[in-house]
């Protein structure tokens, strides 16, 4: 009785050290609610960013018609977003193949040309170079160095060159969309880890996937939004697209992001749990 009273009191003098007792929230079920989407103040007012900063661990660089979130311990872009309209497919500028190093990262904080040569891997656009048709400022700016990722060339050329193609052809019908694109590192459980393949003289990581999140904005204003995770593997990837599709949410829980939180809550929880049913769009 006597240790029933003394546990009453000393209960009893923590609530009133503490001033009031307070509710234990549950843990956030996903990593992106974790995720530090304090947007950097050279960003505000970015169109590239309108809907979300999905935070990271890189650093930020601001290039003319995209924006990169870099990972000086990778070497390749954690994402790359850009804001994409009908009216800028309509350029007509050849492809300029002048890969090169970013003069905006220090030398040993970026990959370099040695990296990729005889390594086996394509030299992978995050932003492709297809949708900065419109003038040749905009595509030769796609061939820094800091928006490629080691892919795997029946990886590169096949199933993400075609997914590439249907985004387009998404644009084109319907006129504005937002993408972010980066890699992933899954372990065999397909669980978020760390890099485990490198290649080249400075150690660039090779993802094990990578991913694509998309979205559209029509005319009428309303949105809807695609997500797709494919892997980087040496053979063919079986299927289509439509085969990959997951959805944002998902995408958020592998990869630690948060992309478009500046929705409404109601609008960004229901579009990011929501599937695509309808792709490719027609």
């Amino acid at each position: 009785m006597k240790k029933s009273i003394l546990l009453l009191i000393l209960c009893m003098l923590f609530v009133a050290c503490n001033g009031q007792t307070k509710k234990v929230e549950p843990a956030a079920d996903t990593a992106a609610a974790r995720a530090d989407t304090s947007m950097p103040a050279v960003l505000f007012g970015n169109d590239n960013v309108k809907y979300g900063y999905p935070g990271g661990r890189g650093i930020v660089l601001i290039k003319q018609f995209y924006v990169i979130r870099f990972d000086t311990s990778t070497l390749v872009p954690e994402w790359v977003t850009y804001h994409l309209t009908k009216e800028n497919l309509r350029g007509n500028a050849n492809r300029k193949n002048n890969f090169r190093p970013d003069p905006d990262l220090p030398e040993g904080k970026r990959s370099e040309p040695a990296d990729y040569e005889s390594s086996g891997f394509d030299r992978g656009h995050m932003a492709p170079a297809a949708d900065f048709k419109r003038s040749d400022e905009a595509m030769s700016e796609t061939f820094f160095l800091s928006n490629m990722s080691p892919q795997r060339p029946n990886f590169n050329r096949i199933i993400w060159s075609h997914l590439e193609d249907e985004v387009r052809k998404l644009t084109d019908k319907h006129g504005s969309i937002w993408i972010f694109t980066g890699p992933l590192y899954l372990d065999s459980l397909d669980h978020k880890g760390e890099p485990i393949g490198h290649i080249g003289p400075h150690n660039v990581a090779v993802p094990t996937h990578f991913f694509k999140v998309i979205l559209c904005e029509h005319s009428d204003g309303q949105r809807e939004m695609f997500a797709f995770v494919m892997k980087n593997q040496i053979e063919k990837l079986p299927g289509a697209s439509l085969d990959y599709i997951v959805t944002v949410r998902q995408v958020e829980g592998l990869s630690g992001l948060n992309f478009f939180h500046r929705l409404s809550d109601d609008e960004e929880t229901r579009l990011e749990a929501t599937p695509a049913t309808n792709w490719p769009v027609q």
